[in-house]
């Protein structure tokens, strides 16, 4: 098993590169130099002299100890990857979890993917795929996919088509991949490179979270997420909406003080942006005024509504635009 850890390695190639004819000595390079005794520390131990030679005997002894060339260093690998060149495979930034992402694909697709008597499991609601970003990136193009819906909760995530979608969203919806944000068990990793890599796309991206200070505020902080699904009630008739009985739970609104104080920062830079000093900037952030009055709405009546509720009340989602 190798003994070097990555920083030693990434310490050594560094040099190396440089040829830097001495280093400072300093805890990392004392230890290897315990570990092989190459180079020539000064007499105060403040410095480590070293020579060509003593770069060929590094380079040399952190392959043996490693598998790894210190000058053709590369950890953005998977660890299977990895594994073919040390005995180490965790030396790999990608991990496990990192490479995959959990998607939904609509079930009128995934039908017209499957053929054979396992269709109607494939096409059911509640089926979804793991798959590598790089094979998720390529479907999403080869099926022409023109939006991406992102859930907050796991089981949300697995009944999202049985949701009530407003009229005007669902042409929206019939073209679409549902992705699971991650938690737990799945790993948000995934989730944050295929968004990444989707960031120079034409793919609308779509947040679908609780209504609540840390729904909004996962929503708000997506990469190239400009709009999120809300009820329809929470902006037509909020009144109507916390009316309905067991919806609410305002002792969860109030567990998340901090994710409100950050809307609540929001709410003071957006009516900042009012001058026209600021408007003109183009590093500014514009919210539409819509989203802020739902975050005044849910701070004056401390919302929490999960999306379990909303599947358990039937209530219509539409489209709400995040930013201008």
């Amino acid at each position: 098993m190798a003994s070097l850890t990555k920083s030693q390695l990434q310490v050594i190639a560094r040099a190396a590169e440089q040829r830097l004819p001495r280093v400072s000595f300093n805890a990392s390079w004392k230890k290897l130099y315990r570990l092989w005794d190459i180079g020539e520390p000064d007499g105060a131990e403040k410095y480590l002299y070293l020579t060509s030679n003593d770069y060929v005997l590094l380079r040399n002894m952190a392959q043996v100890d490693s598998g790894l060339d210190i000058l053709a260093l590369d950890f953005d690998v998977s660890r299977q990857q990895m594994s073919q060149l040390s005995a180490n495979e965790k030396y790999a930034n990608i991990s496990p979890e990192a490479d995959y992402v959990l998607i939904k694909l609509v079930p009128s697709v995934s039908q017209s993917l499957v053929t054979g008597l396992v269709a109607d499991l494939v096409s059911v609601h509640h089926c979804s795929l793991r798959l590598k970003v790089d094979n998720a990136l390529a479907l999403c193009q080869q099926l022409n996919v023109a939006n991406l819906v992102v859930v907050e909760n796991l089981d949300s995530f697995d009944n999202f088509f049985d949701y009530v979608f407003a009229t005007d969203l669902q042409a929206i919806i019939n073209n679409c991949v549902v992705l699971y944000r991650g938690s737990h068990d799945h790993s948000p990793a995934g989730r944050k490179r295929f968004l990444h890599q989707l960031s120079s796309s034409a793919i609308n991206i779509i947040g679908f979270t609780d209504l609540d200070p840390a729904g909004l505020m996962i929503a708000n902080t997506l990469e190239s997420c400009h709009s999120m699904l809300v009820p329809t009630l929470a902006l037509e008739s909020p009144e109507k909406l916390l009316a309905i009985t067991q919806i609410n739970s305002t002792a969860d609104f109030h567990k998340q003080h901090k994710q409100w104080a950050y809307l609540n920062r929001l709410l003071f830079q957006s009516a900042s942006t009012l001058s026209a000093s600021q408007q003109s900037s183009s590093s500014s952030t514009i919210y539409c005024p819509q989203w802020l009055t739902l975050v005044h709405w849910l701070g004056r009546n401390n919302v929490s509504i999960k999306q379990q509720h909303m599947l358990a009340n039937s209530l219509p989602l539409s489209l709400l635009n995040i930013r201008q």
